[in-house]
């Protein structure tokens, strides 16, 4: 995950629903120059502040279509999927059917071998914030040396656990996808409920648009992920070979568009100052700041006296940043359907364009009172 760059502004203004338009307006330019600049198919970007949400888009789905993308059209967001890992987590926490101090052999006896002695005490919480030891599989590599036969992803999870925790321990706090497999199973060992029906259920529940796996998969009209080869940006069909596991979901394989994942972290924003009824205020707080600078699912840091609430999640053909404050009520994320360095660059260039854009509007709103 790309560190955070430094961020020293504070917005105080609450900006009026009645200028959305205005606003995404501007976000759709500063994206479209973006997009020219450094030769990215398209770019999305949601700003969050309190109850508004405004929201940009430019481009095309891929390099090789002439369908733009729109405020619907979903992308990739990799491993800012461990998020929403997290919170189903704590959803089985606040019902006390889990604690993150729940070892996970106490939920899976049957896995605990002699040979894997050095695990035998890891927790949710060790697998939720990367303490866990646990393999990163963060590469292809590290998955051809796996056997795999099950047919359901519940099973195939399974065998994936038994040969991870077979393999010798990393240090603690390296970024594990792993470890957030062996959570998604915990997860639904107590909840009786596949981690996917799970994930489905919480989507449907919030009327949001959404696919596992590339979304050019579900719908040609979705965005295409991209890559370079031989120096040339290459849009990745449908067909393509390259893919994530089915059983890895958990850990970095859902796509969503940019109005809808805006209102995720908007309710992340709100779950801060309020208690909403979809988790408590406190379990809100303890996901993104529980622990120094990885909580569950997000990272974190203090600048100053302000708390910053942030994750980035790639697959290497797409990527998506967000950043929370959640003392301002404030929230940015940006999607990109590249992610070669330049495009990473462009992203986190981005980001301090509409910060730089919208400080200058809270400034210019102070100044007419």
């Amino acid at each position: 995950m790309k560190k955070i760059i430094t961020l020293c502004f504070t917005l105080t203004t609450t900006l009026m629903l009645a200028q959305n338009t205005q606003y995404s307006k501007i976000i759709d330019s500063l994206l479209q120059a973006s997009i020219k600049e450094n030769h990215m198919p398209a770019m999305a970007a949601a700003i969050i502040k309190g109850d508004s949400i405004f929201y940009g888009t430019a481009g095309t789905i891929s390099n090789e279509s002439t369908e733009k993308v729109t405020a619907k059209t979903l992308f990739h967001i990799g491993s800012n999927t461990k998020a929403f890992t997290s919170f189903l987590a704590f959803q089985q926490i606040e019902e006390e059917k889990l604690s993150l101090e729940t070892p996970f052999f106490a939920l899976f006896p049957e896995l605990k071998t002699d040979k894997n002695s050095a695990y035998h005490s890891i927790t949710l919480k060790d697998l939720l914030s990367h303490n866990a030891q646990v393999q990163p599989f963060t590469a292809g590599e590290e998955f051809l040396s796996l056997k795999i036969s099950a047919k359901t992803a519940e099973a195939k999870r399974i065998e994936f656990a038994q040969q991870v925790l077979a393999k010798p321990t990393t240090e603690k706090g390296t970024y594990s996808n792993a470890g957030y497999v062996l959570a998604a199973m915990m997860i639904e060992n107590t909840a009786k409920k596949s981690y996917e029906n799970l994930l489905e259920d919480f989507m449907k529940q919030q009327n949001w648009e959404y696919s596992f796996g590339f979304p050019n998969k579900k719908n040609l009209n979705n965005a295409w992920g991209h890559w370079v080869e031989n120096n040339k940006l290459i849009a990745l069909p449908p067909t393509h070979s390259y893919k994530l596991e089915d059983f890895m979901l958990s850990a970095g394989d859902l796509s969503m568009n940019i109005v809808d994942y805006a209102k995720w972290l908007q309710m992340h924003l709100k779950g801060f100052h309020t208690e909403t009824g979809i988790l408590k205020s406190e379990n809100f707080k303890k996901m993104h700041f529980g622990i120094d600078n990885y909580g569950y699912g997000w990272g974190n840091a203090v600048q100053g006296t302000q708390k910053l609430s942030f994750h980035d999640g790639s697959t290497g053909t797409f990527y998506t940043h967000a950043i929370l404050i959640p003392e301002n009520q404030l929230g940015i994320t940006i999607f990109a359907n590249a992610a070669d360095e330049k495009h990473v660059e462009a992203v986190y260039k981005m980001q301090q364009q509409l910060i730089a854009y919208f400080k200058k509007i809270a400034n210019s709103n102070q100044n007419k009172h």
